[in-house]
């Protein structure tokens, strides 16, 4: 009896351990942290920002850094803090980083700015002679009775790596703005008696083209020659110890050279031109020229210089007219190729009296130039034998020496109502310079006036125009997460990516339109900049708009 009854309390207390043990869960932060991190995986990322609210044992939850970078992998893994992150000292807050990140592109993927940022800077219709822009092409788009521009002039404002440089209008200096920490910094450039002509930044390197603003001699009965230079800056920023992506210190401008860039000078006029493109190491420039000789030459005078501008150096050719404290070659910027007209004809690049360069751009060895033509061109610069539709070609070509050169061409095959360029595709992958510029026809009548391509983050944000149609909108991959996750998969199990070539898991990209007043803001100029985070344009009015997500 005594034995049966012990087993009868032994069972029942088995009972209602297992009952105690198999009761709900008080709380869904309380399960294991693999199931918790299952479940929450289902969540978007507006909802696990939500959830800090619920409780204070759901905000300790969700705002553990374990939680959040999991977040972070599994809805942003191509975001800029993710790839910073495995570059940092240490681990970044990612509890704080996560909701600013979610807010971003949240107002990314709806084309809607969390804020719109103006800047005044020095205009060129107002104030003479501070900044006269290089005129383009001569040529325009006319269908029927509608008219559109082609290329626009350049901005008086540059911004590479969230690095904005302008001329303020207040004190006529030029600044380097940090957009990142709104920080803005002097340029020790003296704009005294100087007309700049473009600005740029690339590569850590700040070039600024400039002209005398007084004649340095007589031309002809007319015209008068203004002597032009390019000042170079060195733009470092190096990332501070903190946590944050956005934090930084003071970026270090400092002079580093400074070279004439045409031996005679160049008139300022509407019909002098010239073109240029610069690396850290080598500085490209075009020259078109009209024909003045007495002797009745018609052809262009046309010429390509490439110099390397490697070498820092103190000394300043415009201080020194007459060349006494010139250096030794090789002691600074140095002129390492010309290519002349007879050069450029040899390399079929010669422009003639129908030019169709766009642009030139260098890399490391290589210099390329962007040609384009369309078969609704009008203007004095236009072809007298237009294209079916429009026409892009790249060619390169080594910097030192005479060849091998090549080309890459494309031309929006279809019919006139609507084509698609085959490459369009590909330009979220990023666009490098050896490629034709397709993406100025990707929808063809469409044409693409300027975009941002962030590749690392794979967004792209594209200003089109059709004649008195515009469209601006954005591209942003519809399943980040479940491409970041995918990939990240397949190197954990060592599968080959290259087994399945067509599912690259992207899918097509979602579109989402910005406001139409949105034009007038970022479009005035016809370029954009920027990356994820923000987009920066001119507006009608000649200020700087800063778009932030």
């Amino acid at each position: 009896m005594a034995a049966n009854q012990n087993a009868q309390v032994d069972t029942s207390a088995i009972e209602a351990n297992d009952g105690e043990s198999a009761g709900p869960t008080a709380d869904l932060t309380e399960l294991p942290n693999d199931l918790f991190l299952l479940i929450i995986s289902y969540l978007s990322p507006q909802e696990g920002v939500l959830c800090r609210r619920v409780s204070r044992g759901w905000h300790a939850a969700f705002t553990s850094d374990d939680v959040s970078r999991n977040l972070m992998r599994w809805h942003f893994p191509r975001a800029r803090e993710m790839r910073l992150s495995q570059l940092a000292p240490k681990q970044p807050e990612w509890a704080r980083i996560f909701p600013k990140v979610a807010r971003r592109y949240f107002h990314l993927r709806s084309a809607k700015p969390r804020l719109i940022e103006k800047i005044d800077v020095v205009q060129e219709a107002r104030q003479k002679g501070l900044f006269r822009a290089v005129e383009p092409w001569n040529r325009w788009l006319r269908w029927n009775d509608n008219t559109a521009t082609f290329q626009y002039r350049n901005p008086s404002w540059c911004l590479d790596d969230g690095l904005l440089v302008y001329q303020e209008n207040v004190s006529s200096h030029y600044v380097v703005y940090d957009l990142g920490t709104r920080h803005r910094f002097r340029v020790p450039f003296d704009k005294a008696d100087k007309t700049v002509r473009r600005l740029r930044l690339a590569c850590g390197i700040l070039v600024i083209e400039w002209c005398e603003r007084e004649p340095y001699h007589q031309l002809n009965d007319m015209e008068t020659v203004h002597r032009h230079f390019a000042t170079a800056f060195t733009v470092h920023r190096a990332s501070s110890s903190g946590t944050s992506s956005e934090a930084s210190v003071s970026p270090t401008i400092a002079f580093y050279s400074e070279w004439k860039i045409h031996f005679l000078g160049l008139p300022l006029n509407r019909h002098d031109r010239f073109f240029s493109a610069h690396t850290a190491k080598h500085y490209a420039l075009y020259v078109w020229q009209p024909n003045r000789s007495p002797w009745g030459e018609e052809d262009p005078l046309e010429q390509l210089t490439i110099w390397n501008i490697s070498t820092p150096s103190p000394y300043r050719p415009s201080t020194d007219p007459t060349g006494a404290s010139k250096p030794e070659p090789g002691q600074g910027p140095t002129a390492i190729s010309r290519f002349t007209w007879r050069d450029l004809e040899f390399l079929g690049l010669r422009q003639r009296h129908t030019p169709a360069l766009r642009e030139i751009l260098l890399d490391d060895s290589n210099v390329y130039v962007h040609e384009e033509e369309h078969r609704w061109l009008s203007g004095q610069h236009s072809s007298l034998s237009p294209p079916r539709h429009h026409h892009v070609r790249c060619t390169g070509m080594p910097i030192l020496g005479m060849g091998p050169r090549w080309f890459d061409e494309c031309c929006a095959d279809g019919d006139v109502h609507m084509s698609f360029c085959p490459r369009g595709r590909t330009i979220l992958d990023g666009m490098s310079p050896e490629r034709a510029p397709c993406w100025r026809h990707e929808e063809f009548p469409y044409l693409t006036v300027s975009d941002v391509v962030d590749a690392a983050a794979r967004v792209r944000i594209v200003a089109r125009q059709c004649f008195m149609m515009e469209a601006l909108s954005a591209f942003v991959l519809p399943k980040i997460s479940y491409e970041g996750r995918r990939q990240q998969q397949q190197q954990e199990d060592g599968e080959d990516e290259d087994e399945d070539e067509d599912d690259d898991g992207d899918g097509e990209p979602e579109e989402a339109r910005f406001a139409d007043d949105m034009w007038a803001q970022l479009l005035a100029r016809g370029e954009i900049a920027g990356d994820e985070r923000w987009v920066v344009g001119e507006d009608t009015e000649g200020r700087i708009t800063v778009v932030r997500f």
